[in-house]
């Protein structure tokens, strides 16, 4: 299944300069003829304090799965066991059935993704 990650901010910016249509958990990129059904995600930027026993650093996670791990999310940071980390707050966005453009095979937080460069700002 095609999947990727986008940031609340750039989810924000896109939507600013109307770039997607965002309908509740819906995102549509007009230009790539595709939409993604969204869920809340976390992408783990750093260890803040504790060890990455997790291996999390790196990583897409959706807020259902790290609650099923026990974790605590606040904003910008999530406490998972006793490791603290710095993340980065967005959306796991799969391609709805269907879709034409081409998508990455698995997360990414990569701008050059294919398709995704003209999205930039």
């Amino acid at each position: 299944m095609a999947r990727l990650f986008i940031s609340q901010q750039r989810l924000d910016r896109l939507t600013a300069d109307d770039k997607v249509v965002l309908e509740g958990d819906r995102l549509e990129i007009p230009a790539l003829h595709t939409s993604f059904d969204l869920e809340p995600a976390v992408h783990f930027t750093s260890v803040v304090d504790g060890e990455d026993v997790h291996e999390l650093v790196g990583k897409v996670k959706t807020e259902a799965s790290l609650r099923g791990m026990g974790a605590d999310l606040l904003h910008t940071s999530a406490i998972v066991g006793e490791t603290a980390y710095q993340c980065e707050t967005g959306f796991l966005g799969a391609v709805v059935s269907g879709a034409t453009a081409a998508a990455p095979d698995r997360a990414t937080t990569d701008p050059q993704t294919p398709g995704l460069g003209e999205l930039r700002s």
